[in-house]
């Protein structure tokens, strides 16, 4: 296994690794047959934003971590994480190295925070986000409807950069 960029043209590997996640857990945001595969638009996806997996030595994609960080100038300087790991690799650093290389790429970016959420209940990766740093901001309130039930979110963030002063021509 290696941790590396995820290239524009692994579009579908990260794709199918994405809809098998979508299918072994209830926390990824996309209910297992509602994500739907639109090559160039995740290529588009790719090209802009950071994109970091876990791959197999025949390039297969079996997690991924991205970052999104918006064009406009007065947020341009945080990056929303969104991530994923197939569940037979848990617990074998992978996410650690995957979240390692990004915080090193968002250093270097000049970004000054990298935030995600995760559902309450999901007392493992709560855990794991806090371990890395990470802290609780607030709650999002019954912001996901899954099971017919309402669920909260714990919204996390990660300061960056404590010296570094902020040009938006670093980003």
């Amino acid at each position: 296994m290696r941790i590396e960029r995820i290239c524009p043209n692994e579009a579908e590997a990260l794709y199918n690794c994405m809809k098998k996640i979508d299918q072994e857990t209830q926390y990824m945001l996309y209910l297992p047959d509602e994500r739907s595969f639109d090559k160039a638009k995740l290529i588009e996806d790719i090209k802009r934003h950071f994109y970091i997996g876990v791959k197999t030595e025949n390039d297969e994609i079996l997690g991924y971590l991205s970052v999104h960080i918006s064009t406009l100038a007065k947020v341009k300087h945080f990056g929303y994480i969104m991530t994923g790991l197939i569940n037979d690799l848990h617990q074998q650093g992978l996410a650690t190295q995957m979240f390692n290389e990004t915080i090193k790429w968002a250093e270097r970016k000049g970004l000054r925070r990298l935030e995600l959420t995760v559902i309450t209940s999901n007392k493992p990766a709560v855990n794991f986000y806090e371990k890395l740093g990470f802290k609780i901001e607030g709650i999002k309130h019954e912001s996901v409807y899954m099971d017919n039930h309402y669920f909260d979110e714990l919204y996390m963030a990660m300061m960056l950069n404590h010296d570094f002063i902020y040009h938006s021509e670093n980003i």
